[in-house]
C-alpha cells in the first residue's frame, strides 16, 4: 500500500536541505521524493513561463490565476506518478503558505490535498534565529530585505511560522469534513538527527513515536549530557521526539536575563545557540513582540508532539518541579499515551508528577534506573493503549 507523506512548513526553515541530507542515508528503493517546485518549473516552461527561485514570489502574487493553474497541474502530475509507482513511501515537499508584502503564495489548496490524499503531514521547522541567519547568508533573500539585517524582524519570522501551521490545520480540517483522514500533523524540528527523521518516515511501526520530556532550562552541562545520553539509548528502540530540536526558548531566556539586569536596555545581544560564537544584536521591542507569540508556539508545539506520540518518557534528573514537564504528563494522560517517569531521588516528587508518573501499563511505579525504564518500555509497547 502506498503511503503519501506531505513535508511542508514555512519558507527558509531548511526543509529541503534537511530532507535531502537525511535521504542520502536511506534505501533509495523504498521511497520516491517529489519536490513540487521542480514540477512547477516544468509546467511553467511548457506554458512559456520561466519560473525561478528568484522570481516565483513576484510571479505568484502578480499572476495568481496562472500560478494556481500551474500548481494544480504540478500536483496532478505528482499524483499520476504516485499511482504508477511501486514504491511504498511517497514524500511530497512544498511550502505551506507564505505572505510577502501585500500578497501571499499558497503552497497547496484543499483540492490539491484531496488529490494527493496524504496519510501524514510533517511540518518541518527551524528556530527563528537560524531562519534569520539563513536569510542573511542567502544573497537573493537578503536582497529582498534591502541587504539590511535590521529589516529582518523576528516578529515577521514567527508570523511566517504561524501562518504556515494554521494553513495546514485549516486544510486538514477541511479534508476530514470530506471523509479523508490524515493520521496526524507533526511539527518536526530540524535539530533532530537524520536517523530520527528516517525512523519517523520509514520505521514508525517497528519504532513507535515516543516524546522525551525533561526540564529544559537552568541546568549545568553535565545535566544536558545525561539527557542526550538517555535520548541516544532510547532512540535505539523508538522514534524519539525531542522538544529541544526546535529551541526558541533560549531567545526568550536571554532577553529576560538582560532586561532584568538592565531595564533600560534597547539592544539584546544573543549568541547563536549552535556555534556559541556569533553574536547578534536585536531590537528589544522586536523581541518583546515576537516573545509573546514564541511562548504560545512553544506550548502548542510540545503538546502537538505529545499528542502524536504513543508514550512519553520523562527524564527528570532534577529535583525541582518543572511546570512544563507536569503539563506534558497531563496532556499525555489526557490523550491516552503511556507515561514513564525516571526520577532517581529519595525525596518524593510533586503529587501530580507522582500520579501521572505511575500510569505505565503493567504496574504503578516510577523508575530510579534509566536502563530499567527503557527495558520496561520495550517490553510493554505492545500493551500501549494509544492507536
Amino acid at each position: 500500500m502506498n503511503e503519501v507523506i506531505l513535508l511542508t512548513g514555512p519558507p527558509l526553515n531548511g526543509r529541503d536541505e534537511y530532507i535531502t541530507e537525511a535521504l542520502k542515508l536511506a534505501d533509495e528503493e523504498s521511497y520516491a521524493y517529489y519536490h513540487v517546485f521542480d514540477y512547477i518549473r516544468e509546467v511553467g516552461k511548457e506554458l512559456g513561463v520561466k519560473i525561478t527561485r528568484k522570481n516565483v514570489l513576484d510571479f505568484a502574487i502578480s499572476h495568481q490565476d496562472l500560478m494556481n493553474e500551474i500548481r494544480d497541474e504540478a500536483f496532478n502530475r505528482i499524483r499520476k506518478e504516485i499511482d504508477k509507482s511501486d514504491r511504498k513511501f511517497h514524500l511530497v515537499s512544498t511550502p505551506s503558505l507564505f505572505r510577502w508584502g501585500s500578497g501571499s503564495v499558497i503552497g497547496f489548496t484543499t483540492s490539491n490535498l484531496k488529490l494527493l490524499r496524504p496519510n501524514r503531514v510533517i511540518i518541518v521547522l527551524d528556530d527563528v534565529l537560524s531562519v534569520r541567519r539563513r536569510i542573511i547568508n542567502d544573497p537573493e533573500w537578503f536582497e529582498r530585505f534591502g541587504e539590511n539585517p535590521e529589516n529582518i524582524k523576528l516578529t515577521t519570522l514567527v508570523m511566517w511560522r504561524e501562518d504556515a501551521i494554521n494553513h495546514v490545520k485549516t486544510l486538514i480540517h477541511e479534508l476530514k469534513k470530506e471523509g479523508i483522514e490524515v493520521r496526524y500533523i507533526l511539527q518536526f524540528g530540524i535539530r533532530h538527527p537524520y536517523e530520527v527523521f528516517l525512523d519517523l518516515i520509514f520505521r514508525e511501526e517497528e519504532k513507535p513515536l515516543v516524546y522525551l520530556s525533561y526540564p529544559m532550562t537552568g541546568h549545568e552541562e553535565e545535566y544536558y549530557q545525561r539527557v542526550r545520553g538517555f535520548y541516544n539509548k532510547l532512540s535505539e528502540h523508538f522514534t524519539v521526539l525531542d522538544p529541544g530540536a526546535l529551541d526558541d526558548w533560549w531567545v526568550v531566556a536571554e532577553y529576560d536575563a538582560q532586561v532584568n539586569a538592565d531595564p533600560s536596555i534597547k539592544r539584546i545581544r544573543i549568541k547563536h545557540l549552535l556555534d556559541g560564537e556569533e553574536v547578534e544584536e536585536l531590537d528589544r521591542e522586536d523581541i518583546e513582540q515576537a516573545t509573546d507569540i514564541l511562548r504560545r508556539q512553544l506550548v502548542e508545539r510540545d503538546f502537538n508532539l505529545v499528542d502524536v506520540s504513543k508514550a512519553i518518557a520523562v527524564y527528570h534528573y532534577a529535583e525541582g518541579v518543572s511546570a512544563g514537564v507536569i503539563s506534558e504528563m497531563a496532556e499525555a494522560y489526557r490523550t491516552l499515551a503511556a507515561i514513564y517517569l525516571y526520577y532517581p531521588f529519595d525525596r518524593r516528587p510533586s503529587p501530580f508528577m507522582e500520579f501521572y508518573g505511575m500510569q505505565n501499563p503493567s504496574r504503578r511505579t516510577m523508575f530510579k534506573d534509566e536502563d530499567e525504564m527503557i527495558r520496561v518500555m520495550v517490553e510493554e509497547k505492545e500493551y500501549w493503549a494509544k492507536v
